[in-house]
């Protein structure tokens, strides 16, 4: 049995250990945070081009789409050919999934209405009537009105990215504090 003295400053030096790994994990944390205004990503003051955040997003596993998604919106504010291409290719696939899926979806009620039970037919109808809805809900979302509505499209896509960065920069930060401290 060891000595209680002997205990104690390990737990002390555990205690200090643990406190000098927070604060660097802070300062090291707040080094690496990407931040976005207005269409610029920065990083510790320093701008970041579009390719170094798509970089940045394959490296991380986070955020490739809405990249991909935020550059589009911002394609289309600046082209009102292209915007309008996208909304009218966006209301007919919207148009056509979301009448197809109303359908079958009520058709799928009806049956559980007429029939007064669940069963496999129902479920049939009902499923795919769900889903199609839902891809009609993501077809009409991706509808752009204005040029004011593709930046403010546009910005929600980035800042998706930039949580999504942060977060993953902070996970692998307490990764590595957590093998630091075992």
């Amino acid at each position: 049995m060891l000595p209680s003295y002997y205990t104690k400053s390990l737990t002390t030096m555990k205690l200090l250990t643990t406190i000098a790994a927070v604060l660097i994990s802070f300062s090291a944390y707040s080094q690496d945070l990407i931040e976005y205004d207005n269409g610029t990503f920065t990083q510790n003051g320093e701008e970041l081009s579009m390719e170094q955040i798509y970089d940045l997003t394959v490296l991380h596993k986070a955020g490739k789409g809405n990249v991909r998604r935020g550059i589009n919106f911002d394609e289309m504010h600046k082209n009102p050919h292209l915007r309008g291409g996208n909304n009218a290719l966006n209301f007919i696939g919207g148009s056509a999934t979301g009448l197809s899926g109303g359908f079958s979806l009520a058709v799928g009620v009806w049956y559980v209405i007429w029939f007064e039970e669940v069963n496999l037919e129902a479920l049939g109808y009902a499923a795919p009537g769900a889903g199609l809805c839902v891809v009609s809900y993501k077809a009409f979302s991706r509808i752009a009105l204005s040029k004011k509505g593709c930046l403010r499209k546009r910005d929600k896509q980035f800042n998706k990215v930039v949580d999504k960065l942060n977060k993953k920069v902070a996970y692998k930060l307490n990764q590595a504090i957590k093998a630091a401290n075992q």
